[in-house]
């Protein structure tokens, strides 16, 4: 029994060992002697690798883990990362995101095309971070404005970027996302290289925010003598729009202009009337010689 008993545990040994895991888990590898146990993420999470060497990790109830793919080429020695600019330049402010509840209220919804970050390059470069998929931020790596370097230091663990919920009805075809990504977002233009391609001209950064001849006015700005953007806004603010008069005093001046325009139309009117009654009155002669005949023919007639 012994003999049969070590000869199956030897054959599971084989099978476990050929296959790398046992009922899911991966195993152990000997490395110098010792053996290395697999990480969370390799036993947690299934990562897809974008065209842009960007990683998603999906972990197994559902969530997302965006990260930068440690084969990254401007990441490589003797390049380092210098810095971390989280999206804080419109109303999907990364840097201010605060969620709350089981729903997670107010996380900043991404499509795949929307910048989560851009990281500096020590060569002078910039690389620019997309969502690769559609869902709510719900976390960011703070830790990443204060150390960048962690991003290729430690791009598998310490160094991502941030934690993001996909849709329900999304959470089975990440990967799916992930292959369309690399098909529309990344070979499809936007933005300025759009422009070049259809030949229009191409908008600059500085452009946006110095508009001031012949550009669009900024419509809250214009109307209400304010507008949240600041110098970030795409539009021309100009000098501040005069003063309206209170809208009370509006309607008092429009209301005594109705009840003038009101009085004189009764008074033309009354007048019309008047004229029109003068007109169809006959005269008094007229008027008293069919009477006059008729009782003359009744007294002859009652004699």
């Amino acid at each position: 029994m012994d003999a049969i008993g070590g000869v199956a545990d030897e054959s599971r040994g084989a099978e476990a060992s050929a296959e790398g895991h046992i009922n899911g888990t991966p195993l152990p590898t000997m490395v110098n002697g010792w053996p290395k146990f697999p990480s969370v993420r390799e036993r947690y999470f299934t990562t897809y690798t974008t065209g842009n060497h960007q990683c998603v990790h999906v972990h197994s109830n559902g969530l997302l883990v965006l990260g930068v793919s440690p084969d990254h080429p401007s990441m490589q020695p003797p390049n380092r990362v210098t810095a971390v600019k989280f999206r804080s330049h419109d109303g999907k402010n990364l840097l201010n995101t605060a969620v709350s509840g089981k729903k997670k209220a107010g996380a900043v919804f991404l499509s795949e095309r929307d910048m989560v970050c851009t990281i500096d390059i020590s060569d002078g470069s910039e690389i620019t971070m997309y969502a690769c998929v559609r869902g709510s931020v719900i976390e960011i790596n703070e830790r990443l404005l204060a150390q960048p370097e962690l991003l290729s230091d430690s791009p598998q663990s310490d160094g991502y970027l941030c934690v993001m919920l996909p849709k329900l009805q999304e959470k089975r075809a990440i990967g799916k996302a992930c292959i369309e990504f690399d098909h529309t977002v990344l070979i499809t233009p936007s933005g300025n290289e759009k422009r070049r391609q259809e030949g229009k001209q191409v908008r600059s950064k500085g452009a946006k925010r110095a508009r001031s001849d012949g550009a669009q006015q900024c419509w809250n700005y214009v109307n209400k003598g304010e507008c949240r953007y600041g110098d970030a806004c795409r539009f021309a603010h100009g000098e501040q729009p005069p003063e309206q008069p209170p809208a009370s005093a509006e309607l008092t001046s429009g209301a005594g202009q109705a009840t003038e325009a009101a009085a004189v139309a009764t008074e033309q009117t009354s007048k019309s009337k008047s004229e029109r009654a003068q007109a169809d009155q006959p005269s008094a002669g007229v008027s008293a010689l069919p009477v006059l005949a008729a009782g003359g023919n009744n007294g002859e007639g009652d004699a």
